[in-house]
């Protein structure tokens, strides 16, 4: 079962594009996630990063993620200590790498939550529960949320080699 919860909800009411949450200029300077986050979103809402706390969530009243493949994007977030983000829609790179990254992504179209509230999230059921009223969404496929529950695709497929003996896999496999 994967619930998520009580989360801190941070509002966003724009398109965001990929460069807006992690600028360009930041990504071949530092491959320590931990360095990125401190830059989430400085262009458009300069000391924002420095608000994130493990548990909060994104709710987007636009679309989000636009624009380049820039993995940085979602693995910031995740560093940040963004958990979700919610949106009416993603760019479709940017929800893949979520995903496979292991920050939940979901499309919801309307969700009646404003800044500093909290919910919680049932991905296996596709329900949001909060200070308004509830909100639905189509659950993911269950690889989806095995790669979630992993950490992300990779840790995902690493163990499943380590499980068949074709890798070995510190932590995973004696």
């Amino acid at each position: 079962m994967t619930t998520l919860g009580p989360l801190r909800v941070r509002k966003i009411a724009r398109v965001i594009s990929t460069d807006d949450i992690i600028p360009g200029r930041y990504k071949h300077m530092y491959t320590d996630t931990s360095e990125l986050a401190k830059h989430v979103f400085e262009n458009i809402f300069p000391g924002l990063a420095e608000t994130f706390r493990p548990g909060d969530v994104i709710c987007s009243t636009a679309t989000f993620g636009i624009g380049s493949s820039r993995e940085q994007a979602a693995s910031s977030l995740l560093a940040a200590g963004v958990q979700a983000v919610i949106a009416p829609s993603f760019g479709r790179i940017f929800f893949r790498n979520a995903w496979n990254l292991g920050l939940i992504a979901v499309e919801v179209v309307t969700l009646d939550a404003g800044e500093g509230d909290t919910l919680c999230i049932d991905v296996d059921t596709g329900r949001i529960e909060g200070p308004g009223r509830p909100a639905a969404f189509s659950p993911p496929p269950v690889r989806m949320l095995e790669m979630v529950n992993a950490g992300g695709l990779l840790p995902l497929v690493a163990s499943r080699l380590a499980e068949q003996g074709r890798i070995r896999v510190r932590g995973l496999v004696q």
